[in-house]
């Protein structure tokens, strides 16, 4: 029986590789190979966390290809165009489209059935495009969601009550995107509600969810790309895989009936395991959040669709 191991598409760039890093430091897996079409710039990035590895040797990082992927293996595909300076992540849908299509096709065609992360954006639309072009089950192919702007609500938080980020339950949900929104009406610290926590002023949360949006496009304005949080994201996701026990992330997968959704793919709070990612269903929400989650698949949907149509042109 094949070990278990982790393939990153994309692995020469820069989120490929800081989430090949961060898998390597947390030992999450204990072979980690990187598929790039610059073969050269996967090895180089590669041979750089292996020899971060030689201290203390427990993962081996090296480079391949599609042909080495085996039935259970992680595939993280972090390959496209990236997200330009004022530019939306749905402005990225058509060119990631065609990039998403041409390599699930390739990772598929040996006839091994992986597990499929993808963190490439418009990230809700692109896990749809490779559940379909896939043909895996639901549970096998999911995108990273909201789970890298929960960190950073978490975050934002933490430091305003300065308190530990594990100690704040709240997330945001939704597209990966403009329309993301949070649960801050029901957020608590610890097990107090957050507008009945010591200090807690209403400026702490006003505009908070976009807050977490700018975030994302200061940082973007500052450095060209973000990949840090998203690489340490993808090592949580990967770990989380690796275990019968259940975690709960805002990861995002198929809809079909959970809360009222249908045929689309959006971040909401979900277990993930070794049996893979499933939505979990009757998480509470506010009228308020109802109202933000139906207006976020909407827009998801029409850009499902436009794709759907192109296709098929």
């Amino acid at each position: 029986m094949n070990k278990q191991k982790l393939l990153i598409v994309g692995g020469g760039g820069m989120v490929g590789a800081t989430a090949a890093y961060a898998c390597a430091l947390r030992s999450v897996i204990e072979e980690i190979v990187l598929i790039d079409r610059s073969e050269d710039l996967a090895w180089g990035q590669a041979a750089d966390i292996n020899d971060a590895m030689g201290i203390d040797r427990n993962v081996v990082v090296h480079t391949g290809n599609y042909s080495d992927i085996n039935d259970d293996d992680i595939v993280v595909i972090t390959a496209g165009a990236p997200q330009l300076p004022g530019q939306t992540r749905l402005e990225l849908i058509d060119v990631n489209a065609k990039i998403m299509r041409d390599i699930v096709k390739n990772i598929m065609a040996n006839g091994a059935k992986p597990y499929l992360v993808i963190v490439s954006n418009p990230v809700d639309v692109l896990t749809y495009v490779a559940l379909k072009e896939s043909g895996l089950p639901k549970n096998r192919v999911f995108g990273t969601g909201t789970t890298l702007d929960t960190s950073r609500l978490k975050s934002y938080l933490a430091d305003a009550f300065n308190v530990d980020s594990k100690a704040v339950d709240a997330y945001i949900l939704g597209e990966h995107g403009d329309s993301s929104f949070s649960t801050i009406e029901t957020a608590q610290i610890g097990e107090v509600p957050i507008k009945e926590y010591p200090g807690f002023t209403e400026e702490m949360i006003d505009g908070i969810e976009q807050r977490v949006r700018d975030r994302a496009y200061r940082v973007i304005e500052t450095k060209k790309s973000t990949y840090f949080a998203i690489g340490f994201v993808v090592s949580k996701i990967v770990s989380a895989l690796r275990k019968s026990t259940h975690t709960v992330y805002p990861v995002c997968s198929l809809a079909e009936g959970e809360y009222g959704l249908n045929n689309v793919v959006l971040g909401l709070p979900s277990t993930i395991s070794s049996d893979g990612v499933k939505i979990l269903a009757g998480y509470p929400l506010t009228e308020r959040e109802k109202e933000s989650l139906n207006k976020s698949a909407g827009i998801i949907a029409e850009m499902i669709s436009h794709l759907d149509k192109a296709e098929n042109c």
